[in-house]
Formats: structure tokens, sequence, C-alpha cells
């Protein structure tokens, strides 16, 4: 397919289209969980941890106050 300046437009578009997949970044790069390092992610992974064992204990206590209020209320 040739323009009418004598220039080859499919040849163009090949040429654009490898300049854009060339600017993207892989797959890999993209879904890179190593970006931050290890340590990085055990300090936020025991902040999780942390975080998650304190919600535990929480929903303990509440649900040991529902059950003990349940009991009262039922006596």
């Amino acid at each position: 397919m040739s323009s009418t300046n004598g220039r080859d437009t499919s040849m163009q578009a090949a040429l654009a289209t490898a300049e854009a997949a060339a600017s993207r970044p892989s797959p890999a790069d993209r879904f890179n969980d190593d970006r931050e390092g290890p340590a990085k992610r055990a300090v936020k992974l025991l902040a999780l941890q942390l975080r998650f064992q304190k919600l535990n204990e929480y929903c303990d206590q509440a649900a040991a106050e529902i059950r003990a209020s349940l009991e009262r209320s039922a006596r």
C-alpha cells in the first residue's frame, strides 16, 4: 500500500507499532514485586501481621462480650 507521495504507509505503520511496543514496559517490569527489595517487603508484612493480630484480638473480645450479653439476657 503506497501513499500518493511515494512513501510506503504500511512500512511507516509497522515502524510506529514497533516504536510503541518498545516504549511500553515489559510484563516482567510491570509486575516486578522485587522493586522495593526483600527487606522493605518483610517490614510491610510484619506490620500487616501485627495489624491483623490486633484485629483478631478485637474481634475475639467483641464476640466474648456479645456472648456474655446474650447469656445475661437469657437468664
